[in-house]
């Protein structure tokens, strides 16, 4: 995911990025094949890029500029991120002694969250967002009917759906998604 807004450049996992350009700042929120290419990161990172890793990716990852828990908040010049938890809760893909990340950050006046691989979480009642990148998909992380209730409990005016499509979520998940979230649901376009 890249988020372009007031001269800030955002990328959450880079991955199959196919134009150059130069992050401000890169957040990575796990080491999975589908959310780490150190090639991609490589092709977005600049000399001026903040690189954000969990504090768990130390052995893959020993340049980041900053390693993060869930719950640490990090103050940079124009760009404040908080790390959240982002694990599952009855399946054993994303394990949360792994330590692995959502962000919530501002950019502006828009404040984004970012839940990474998740189920839905309690702790999600304590984040306020704009716009909820959230999963979808129903295998690894969380399903439709949760990310709707991850929509509302963080307070989402506009949500969009992360993490799906083969072989996980189909279009008729989005459009039931879109029934059962009472904003904004946005697609982004790929790739």
């Amino acid at each position: 995911m890249r988020i372009r807004r007031l001269g800030v450049e955002i990328h959450v996992d880079p991955l199959a990025v196919d134009e150059d350009s130069e992050a401000g700042v890169v957040l990575l929120t796990h080491p999975h094949f589908d959310n780490f290419s150190e090639d991609d990161i490589a092709r977005v990172r600049g000399p001026n890029t903040v690189l954000i890793a969990p504090t768990s990716m130390k052995k893959q990852l020993d340049d980041a500029d900053h390693f993060m828990r869930p719950g640490d908040m990090l103050q940079l010049d124009g760009f404040d991120v908080l790390a959240v938890p982002a694990h599952n809760v009855d399946k054993k893909f994303h394990r949360s002694e792994d330590g692995w990340l959502g962000y919530v950050f501002t950019i502006g006046d828009t404040t984004y969250y970012h839940a990474g691989d998740t189920d839905f979480l309690p702790s999600m009642y304590g984040i306020r967002c704009d716009i909820a990148f959230l999963p979808v998909g129903g295998h690894y992380t969380m399903g439709v009917e949760e990310a709707a209730r991850a929509g509302e409990a963080c307070g989402a005016e506009v949500l969009v759906p992360i993490h799906w499509g083969e072989p996980h979520g189909t279009d008729e998940d989005i459009e039931r998604l879109r029934a059962l979230f009472p904003r904004t649901v946005s697609i982004l376009q790929r790739g």
